[in-house]
């Protein structure tokens, strides 16, 4: 099926990256074994140099350039370049250069679309796909097994919803909310469908379950932006569904439960139950296994209010 694709998706692209982030919490082992040994075993691994030149230093030139529309077309050869001389440096060089890839991918259609960004996925995308079950796994155990091990009052306190108790953070709230929205009409009014998706998927996250939400006016730049890209709304929903299925898997890794669970939360309130959304039924699996321990430890009627 890989063999097949002649452009990359921007939802997938985004995927890879927060599957990327994931695989370097895991370990050098894993980061190794699913990204490095692969990229290797293809042969982009390029001869040690003696160059000053720093992956750093490519990933900065790089960006300088792609303003250029004359410059574009070779921004995928590029990154192939810059990821093979990562690969002579560390894992973070390789890392980076390889996240740095993915976004020039979701940014311009014309990478999307290069030969070097569909061989590129053709390399690590069964790698990638190994590793994030094997990270679904894990997590789903780790975060069964957290829950199962917390008294009542520290399940309590994982479960209270985020409280603004001071003027301050609510002052704070409320203009981090106007400049997110401000955001979002510079970049609807220049055409930027990438980054409209991206700002919008950080406001939804953060602010739709919140009174400040003005739900109408999301609503409304979403049909304006479906004129412009017919999949806005669908992007936007994978877009949504990948950074909070990677909030939560975050959380639960670095035993944050309280950060996994208000993911959990978000996730549901966003998506009201729809069984064809992105890690609709790994994310629902995690709700059952909590709610599932909150009955067992008959805490249902102390934090229902909480819920």
């Amino acid at each position: 099926m890989t063999n097949l694709r002649n452009k990359i998706p921007q939802p997938l692209a985004q995927e890879f990256i927060k599957t990327i982030r994931l695989l370097a919490l895991s370990g050098k082992t894993n980061f190794r074994k699913f990204l490095i040994d692969p990229l290797m075993f293809a042969g982009w691994e390029r001869e040690k140099s003696h160059s000053a030149q720093t992956s750093g230093k490519i990933i900065d030139k790089i960006q300088s350039d792609s303003g250029d529309p004359a410059y574009v077309h070779t921004i995928g050869l590029h990154c192939k370049r810059l990821v093979s001389h990562a690969l002579s440096e560390n894992l973070s060089a390789v890392g980076d250069s390889c996240i740095f890839f993915l976004e020039k991918i979701q940014e311009q259609e014309t990478v999307a679309e290069s030969r070097e960004a569909v061989e590129f996925f053709s390399i690590i995308e069964k790698p990638i796909a190994e590793f994030r079950e094997l990270n679904r796994t894990k997590s789903e155990k780790l975060f069964e097994d957290s829950i199962k091990n917390f008294s009542s009052e520290e399940l309590k306190t994982v479960l209270e919803p985020v409280k603004l108790d001071t003027h301050r953070q609510k002052v704070y709230l409320d203009t981090e909310v106007h400049r997110l929205y401000n955001m979002i009409l510079t970049a609807t009014k220049s055409n930027d469908i990438p980054k409209c998706i991206k700002l919008l998927s950080s406001y939804i996250i953060k602010f739709s379950d919140s009174e400040d939400y003005n739900f109408q006016e999301v609503e409304n730049l979403i049909s304006a932006l479906e004129k412009r890209d017919p999949v806005f709304r669908e992007k936007l929903r994978d877009s949504l569904a990948i950074e909070l299925y990677y909030l939560i898997t975050k959380g639960i890794l670095e035993g944050n439960l309280k950060k996994a669970i208000q993911g959990i939360r978000k996730y549901a309130h966003i998506f009201e139950g729809d069984p064809n959304a992105k890690y609709y039924y790994e994310i629902d699996g995690l709700e059952r296994k909590l709610y599932g321990i909150i009955r067992e430890k008959d805490m249902m009627k102390d934090i229902k209010k909480g819920i």
